[in-house]
């Protein structure tokens, strides 16, 4: 196995490469789960490759599910596809690295409320001041956001962008991801869409990682509700949402 800048190889094919973009919480371990389905995906070591916090996301997921995904139908020929999640650092920013791009969004208010969540209810963290904390968080989404539709602006810089509540809903966000990677689909996207139901994917009971899938969960919590009113943040209608 050998890595230079432009080529990756695995065993003696060489691998499509592709950079990968998702802030937290905007479904990024559900489109892997989709990737895992369609794509022969090889790794390469990185500083964040023995991360704990990966494997204990597998404990939330579904065995079989987990097992089919892996799985390739008949005759479909081996394609390794190296998909960069770390080009600009761990959720950094999209930028462009000569590579053909995938950034996955997602509706903020849903993203910032699931990443609030996870970090009191996973990891403890006791906000002293939640308004302050998901002002910031907006801010950072809409960088992010903004960032990513500079690229789409762009013909000569490939980039997908992949909204998460539209590839929830069928198998035909899925055909248009291989159609951008370039590659026949190890499984088919109906399949994969079949083992990808959130509810399918996932085990019953408490989940921290993988919540609820749910865009509105937050407008059910009204001690959030509050804070959004008090946080105030600015319109995201030039990316799509509301």
């Amino acid at each position: 196995m050998t890595t230079d800048e432009k080529l990756y190889t695995f065993g003696t094919r060489i691998a499509k490469r592709l950079d990968y973009y998702a802030h937290p919480r905007t479904g990024s371990h559900y489109l892997w789960a989709c990737f895992t389905g369609l794509l022969d995906l090889v790794f390469y070591e990185n500083e964040y490759t023995r991360m704990p916090e990966p494997v204990q996301r597998l404990e939330e997921l579904n065995p079989l599910a987990s097992y089919s995904l892996k799985l390739r139908e008949d005759g479909v020929p081996y394609q390794p596809v190296f998909i960069n999640a770390s080009a600009n650092g761990l959720h950094g920013n999209p930028a462009w690295n000569g590579h053909p791009t995938i950034v996955l969004i997602r509706d903020p208010f849903a993203s910032v409320y699931s990443l609030f969540k996870t970090a009191t209810d996973r990891w403890g963290f006791d906000e002293q001041n939640p308004v302050d904390s998901v002002r910031t968080s907006f801010e950072q989404y809409r960088q992010f956001y903004k960032a990513a539709f500079a690229l789409l602006d762009n013909p000569e810089k490939p980039t997908l962008l992949v909204r998460y509540e539209v590839l929830k809903q069928a198998e035909d966000e899925l055909k248009r991801l291989v159609e951008f990677i370039g590659v026949q689909p190890k499984l088919s996207p109906e399949i994969v869409a079949y083992w990808t139901n959130f509810e399918r994917m996932t085990n019953e009971g408490n989940r921290t990682f993988y919540r609820n899938g749910n865009n509105d969960a937050w407008k059910n919590d009204q001690a959030w509700v509050d804070i959004i009113k008090q946080a105030a943040p600015e319109s995201f209608s030039e990316f799509g949402y509301e």
